[in-house]
């Protein structure tokens, strides 16, 4: 057998492994031997075969689970192993950092939120990888990769933020990396926390069972943001700054925008826009609690206008985007989905009114995310499984170096 030969069977077996690894980390349920041999189209001595070679490569475990009625042997699902590798997320938003590990099977442990003392970007960045560095030194030579999600427009490219008006961040782009002490690294990635949304809608929520679809998904907090879905696939554009609906010129008021430009959509329908038009003052930082106690207290005159004004801006906006994209759903999260939770019939009728005639009656439909505020976290953590699902010597414990801790 020629070296050619030997190396064509060992890439043979790596994507066959990759396949099957890719397959136990995408499933929303744990799997067992026979469910992987039908999903992978095999036998299951072959499904056998390659969960044996995952558990000595150290990713997998297969455990048995209790037999809760009728006859046979229990059945045995497959895991995370005990001390595989995980991928840390961090969530830098407008008021809070946020920090979690994702391990092989997906989701989220250990979800630490810490509020922000300001938005200054040193001090944003300091607190980020305070956090950040006590869980990547606490978890050690199992961490795989870094995934970060930032309310910021990020360039591909540098991974730097260019700017984050929620923040206050403007002027010189932010290199967040060194910030927190990291190195570029494929197992690296920084991301827009709207465009990780739709990454992880795609991957573990509401648009996962749906391929092919097209699908408009819309982020708003403090700011508003979002990303078209091409076949479970975010369309990020030439740098990877795609959808800014946020600045977009819908505003009917011509207000000002943190941005510096007026009349954008976010001024009459974020949080802080709710905030103003129930006559609370508010800031960056008490927005969320600010627009909560608003979304309360909506049976009030004063809530109940607030929120039916930012519902029709907000349903405004989704029209003019249906005419744009001709989506085949539009999916709403965080402040998007609490407007359209509080007043769906005036966001569903403003759409309709906003839409191009071919698109009425026909208008796509309008959900919410069912990831809350985690789908950020869950999105950075999938953009980086992405990479390493590709390649399986990144995640093995021989490649595993622990030394994503800053330094």
């Amino acid at each position: 057998m020629g070296p050619s030969t030997v190396s064509s069977t060992a890439d043979l077996r790596l994507m066959h492994l990759s396949r099957t690894l890719r397959a136990v980390h995408l499933s929303p349920t744990a799997l067992s031997r026979a469910d992987l041999s039908r999903h992978l189209g095999c036998t299951r001595a072959t499904a056998g075969t390659l969960i044996a070679d995952l558990e000595r490569l150290g990713l997998v475990q297969e455990k048995a689970t209790l037999v809760t009625g009728g006859r046979g042997r229990p059945s045995a699902l497959l895991g995370p192993a005990a001390d595989g590798p995980v991928v840390v997320t961090l969530g830098i938003a407008t008021d809070a950092v946020r920090v979690a590990h994702s391990p092989i099977t997906g989701g989220l442990n250990e979800v630490h939120t810490r509020a922000l003392e300001s938005q200054d970007v040193d001090v944003v960045l300091a607190s980020a990888r305070d956090l950040l560095t006590e869980r990547l030194v606490r978890l050690g030579t199992r961490v795989a990769g870094v995934g970060v999600a930032i309310h910021g427009l990020v360039e591909r490219t540098s991974g730097q933020v260019l700017s984050a008006p929620g923040l206050g961040w403007a002027g010189e782009p932010v290199d967040v990396l060194a910030g927190l002490g990291l190195q570029p690294d494929r197992r690296v990635r920084v991301g827009n926390v709207a465009t990780l949304m739709a990454v992880a809608e795609a991957t573990r929520g509401r648009v996962a069972a749906e391929p092919g679809q097209v699908v408009l998904v819309l982020h708003a907090d403090v700011g508003v943001g979002g990303a078209l879905l091409v076949d479970g696939r975010p369309v990020t554009g030439r740098r990877g700054l795609a959808g800014e609906y946020g600045h977009a010129p819908l505003g009917v008021d011509d207000l000002p925008c943190r941005c510096g430009a007026r009349g954008c959509w976010e001024t009459e329908m974020d949080r802080l826009a709710v905030a103003r038009m129930a006559g609370i003052e508010a800031s960056v930082a008490t927005a969320s609690a600010v627009a909560d106690s608003v979304f309360r207290e909506a049976r009030t005159a004063a809530g109940d206008a607030a929120v039916r004004r930012a519902a029709v801006s907000l349903g405004r906006g989704i029209g003019v985007l249906v005419g744009i994209h001709d989506p085949d759903l539009v999916l709403l999260s965080e402040h998007a989905a609490d407007l359209y939770d509080a007043a769906g019939d005036v966001v569903r009728e403003a759409a309709a009114a906003r839409s191009t005639p071919a698109s009425f009656p026909e208008l796509a439909p309008i959900e919410v995310t069912t990831l809350g505020e985690d789908g950020g976290l869950i999105g950075a953590a999938e953009a980086v499984f992405d990479v390493l699902l590709e390649d399986l010597s990144l995640l093995t414990s021989e490649r595993r170096t622990g030394q994503r801790s800053p330094r």
